[in-house]
Order: C-alpha cells, then structure tokens, then sequence
C-alpha cells in the first residue's frame, strides 16, 4: 500500500459503508443489520447483508463480501489506490503526497503518462481537422451533419495520412519510447521502426466516467476494401474496451434512469446532437457483463437500438439475457427503412424517432418476433414447434402479469387457446422444478475437510468475539493449529488484540490482508451469526470445534512428519483428546 495504516483506516471511518451500498442497491434494516438484492448477482431474495457495526458486507448467495474498499474495487472495477481516491474524495479528505514510489507508484506515474498522452493526442488530431488533408474528414462530418460544436464537444479529429506524424509529435513533447508504446497508440516493427496505428482515419477519443481520454476509436475514410473500417485501441494499462462505454461520460450525468444502447460512435453523437444525451455504445466488441455493470450504476432500463440488419439482430439477441440476468429492465427497437438512428433522424425527424422510442417494444415481444421468422405457422407442425419455442421464452418469465400478456399474444399469432399454452408453460416449469431437485437437491455429505474449515471459521469469530473463550482456551489452542497462513495470520491478530485488552474492529483487520481473496475469506468468518447468551450451548460449539481443529492439525502433521517424530505427535494427539473447557 502507498498510504499508510492510519491514513486508510480514516478514510475507511469517514465512508458509511451502508450510505455507499445503498447508492447501488437499495438496503433495508432487519435487525442489526441491512438486506438487499446483491449488486453483484442476479436475484429475486435478498441475500446481501451489510452490518453497520462491522462496516462489512456479505452475499450468502454469490459469497461477495469485504469492507467498503472491497465494494468500491469490485463495483467500479478499481484498484486498491483507485478506491482509496475515490472515498478520499468522496470525504473531501486530503491525501498526503510521497516523494518515494514503490511499485504501486510506477504503475500510477505511468499510467498518468498514458493519460497524458490521450490528452495531447487528442488536441493534435482536433486540429488536424483544420489542415489540407483533414478536408477529407471535415466532408465527412459535414455529409453526416455533425455540427461544429458537436465535433469540438465530442473530440473528433483526424489522424494524418503519414506513417510516423503521431511518433514524431510525442518524441517532440518529450515521451520516451517505452511509453509512447504503452500507450498503444504507436507500434513499433520487427525492424524496429516507429509507426502510428492510426492514420487517415476520422478519430473518436474514448472518454470515461471520470472525463479521462483512455483510447480512441478511428473510423478508415479510404475505399481500400482491405482496410477495416473500424480500429480501435488496443487495451493498455488505462483502457479495455470490455470495460467502456462510448458516450458513458455524457450519458452518466442524465436524469434518466433510462439508457439507449446504440452500435457506433456516429450514432451516439447524431441522438446527443438532438437532445438525446442518455445513449451509449459499446466499442467494436459483444454487449457483455462487464458493460453491464458500467450502466447498472447509473441506469435500470435499456432500450436496445442496433443495425436492424441480420448481424444487428443476432447482436441484439445476445445482449438481452445479459442485461435481463443483471436486473436491467430491456426494451428493443429495431428501425424500419433506415439502418441505424442517424440514418432514420436524417430521413424522418427527431419527434418521429422520438415517438418510435416512446413505442419500443418488450425484449420479450421480440424475442418472440424473431423465433416467429423461423416458422410458417400456417403449416400445422411448424405452429406447434413455435408455440413451444415461444412457451420457453415466456417460461422464463416470474411476473404472473407479464405471462398472461404475452400468451395472449402468441394466442394472436397461433389462433392456439390461452389455456394450452397456460399448460405447456406449466408443463415447462415443472420439468425444471424436477430437474433442479434431481441435479442440485440430493442430500450432501459434510466432508472432513469441510468441517474443519468450518470448525475453525467458527473458532476465529467466537474468539474475535469473546474474550472469556479465548483466556480459557490460549494455552490449548495455538494460531498454528489453524493450519491455512490466513487463518494463522487472522489468528495471531485476533491473540495478540486479546492480550493487550482492545477491541477488535472486524472492518479494520481485513485490511491488514492485502490479497483482495483473503480479505474475503476473513470477511465471511466476521459476518457469521452466533448467540453468545446460552453458556452451555456455547461450552458445547467451544469443545465440538476445539476437537476437530486439533484432529485436522494432527491429521496433517502426521502425514507430513518424519517416522522419528511420529510417537511424539501421537502422545500429544491423545492428550488434546482428552482436554475439556469449561467456560
């Protein structure tokens, strides 16, 4: 870490973990503590529990779990330094500067090279719009009547026709090649001479959340049919496109919860040009989960607008159960006598566009649409195979509303009865019900090595938790005996808090693990649940655990140890299993 123990720690104290969470998912109190439907996982009950007193969560579900630097890192993709900006930020807490830089540091300074870079690239390929040869992109932009203002709000700019103009420009601001190459907006040859990846080409800078220029997008405006029309960066230590959205920073700062999901840059720019500002695209790569997490922290609904042509369509198809598994309401519209928004703006008008997205239809409508194509429903077979295919994708849905809807439709197109495709719906659930129960329900055998993991998880709390237990078991019970390095390193701290009479505060011993799995690890043992007032009950856990930590202690030394120590580990053995504590 760059900062200190007690710079983290007080930032860590300054941001309510139950203020952040509920930001991204809306947390209500039961008890001591809070629920909710986890961020990180698509379902229906609450499995998500954050406990204030603790300053942690955990998802019995997906098994997420961790202190508020856990959350930030996972639910924005940050990393550690990242997520300490961002609460320190969020706190107006002012971080100290260091004049020496370990390795997280380098990472740091070169990736505010990197940013660097983007940034003066970007003004260099801006004004390229103003030379002889940016003539050719200006007359693009003036066909696809993108305005003046649009094109200097958006970044759009040129790269020159020259093999070297972008490797020339930075070695003349004084970058170094090793992060002229980092950037990946130059490359380099097996002869060891410089290009630009891009040239003659009209160029999008790819902005993020945070406004940063991270990449860049370059549409070719040749007719060299071996040319790709489309090149993107490559991904580097700022950018990856399986993380970003274009338009994300506009679109982020909109009202609505509401976001249109478009194919192309052009596209994005055309919808903002008229007021549209709430529309993203994804960047030459499939809509995936990744993206999906960058919208669920700003938008629930999506409206689906890509190419209607076939490669559109299937592109649709996929993204659907993306969005639909990570809660996101989806709607889909696909345009009719234009390809995409712009072209249809251009033909038809905003108010008619607008009115087309007012009447987006459900994801399930056009699922439904789509299958119908593969059908003639005039012909007997092919209508059954149809109602079935539609049965399946209206299965799916929980809302009893929402399948009493779309059966009448399929009712409509098929002329079949409402009531039997009620049955084959019920017909459908009841297979999976049954093949739930057969693959997942069978009753299962605690393994030994589950019960000593489990036996031990249940020894830290109960120790982190109660120092009567621990005085009276220490001189039995050593950190080594709990055999897995976290589990010792959590039990020396928990040993040596009781020693010295402080309380132990769940939240700030997580981050004594730097390892994001290790602070998972001990995040789960802290958020488990126990009753302390039953004294019998617990003398009971106490001694059942305390015997199955030292029969896997033994278990493993023994199948370790040399045949000369063997007799000094059995008579030990059999003493520990004769020791009873009373509490």
């Amino acid at each position: 870490m760059r900062y200190s123990d007690d710079v983290i720690e007080d930032i860590r104290q300054g941001n309510d973990i139950i203020d952040i969470i509920n930001e991204y998912t809306s947390l209500k109190q039961r008890g001591s503590s809070f629920i909710g439907l986890c961020p990180f996982h698509k379902e229906t009950t609450p499995s998500f529990s954050v406990s204030p007193d603790k300053q942690l969560y955990h998802c019995f579900g997906c098994g997420a779990s961790g202190t508020v630097y856990n959350f930030i890192m996972n639910i924005e993709n940050y990393d550690f330094l990242d997520a300490v900006k961002y609460l320190a930020d969020r706190i107006n807490y002012v971080l100290p500067s260091f004049s020496n830089f370990n390795d997280y540091d380098k990472n740091l300074e070169i990736k505010n090279k990197l940013y660097e870079i983007h940034k003066v690239v970007a003004r260099k390929f801006y004004d390229n719009l103003f030379t002889n040869q940016g003539k050719i992109a200006k007359e693009y932009l003036d066909k696809r009547k993108i305005l003046p203002n649009i094109r200097n709000k958006f970044g759009i700019g040129y790269s020159l026709f020259k093999r070297n103009d972008i490797y020339k420009f930075l070695k003349e601001k004084n970058f170094d090649d090793d992060i002229i190459l980092k950037s990946g907006i130059v490359i380099r040859n097996k002869n060891g001479e410089f290009f630009d990846r891009f040239f003659g080409r009209l160029m999008f800078p790819i902005i993020d959340v945070q406004g940063r220029i991270i990449g860049f997008g370059g549409r070719d405006l040749t007719s060299n049919k071996n040319t790709a029309k489309y090149l993107n960066s490559p991904d580097t230590l700022i950018f990856n496109k399986s993380y970003n959205l274009y338009g994300i920073n506009f679109a982020r700062c909109c009202k609505s919860k509401e976001i249109i999901l478009v194919e192309g840059y052009i596209d994005v720019i055309a919808l903002y040009q008229v007021g549209i500002h709430n529309v993203v695209a994804s960047l030459g790569t499939a809509f995936n989960e990744n993206h999906t997490k960058v919208l669920k922290k700003y938008f629930n609904k999506v409206i689906i607008i890509f190419d209607s042509d076939d490669a559109g369509t299937k592109a649709t198809l996929r993204a659907i159960p993306v969005l639909i598994n990570n809660g996101i309401n989806v709607r889909v519209l696909q345009l009719k006598k234009a390809k995409d928004p712009d072209e249809y703006i251009s033909k038809f008008g905003v108010s008619n566009f607008i009115q087309l997205l007012n009447n987006s239809k459900s994801y399930i409508s056009f699922q439904i649409e789509q299958k119908l194509k593969e059908y003639n429903v005039d012909d007997p077979i092919q209508k059954v195979e149809f109602t079935k295919e539609a049965s399946k994708i209206i299965s799916k849905l929980i809302s009893p509303i929402e399948r009493d809807v779309f059966i009448k439709e399929v009712c409509v197109i098929t002329n079949i009865s409402y009531e039997a495709i009620v049955q084959e719906i019920k017909n459908l659930s009841n297979e999976s019900i049954n093949f739930y129960k057969t693959k997942y329900n069978k009753p299962k055998k605690i393994s030994e090595s589950n019960r000593f993991e489990e036996a031990r998880q249940s020894m830290l709390f109960i120790l982190s938790n109660n120092i009567n237990v621990y005085n009276k078991i220490k001189h039995y019970l050593k950190p080594e005996d709990f055999i897995d390095k976290v589990y010792i390193k959590l039990a020396e701290l928990i040993y040596n808090a009781n020693e010295e009479s402080k309380r132990i505060y769940p939240a700030e011993v997580i981050l004594k693990f730097n390892d994001q799995h290790e602070q998972q690890k001990i995040s789960k043992i802290f958020m488990l649940k126990f009753d302390f007032s039953e004294t019998d009950q617990l003398e009971k856990v106490v001694n059942d655990q305390f015997k199955v930590i030292k029969e896997g202690y033994f278990n493993v030394k023994l199948r370790n140890c040399m045949d000369t120590n063997i007799q000094k580990l059995l008579e030990e053995k059999k003493f520990f299993d004769k020791v009873y504590i009373n509490i």
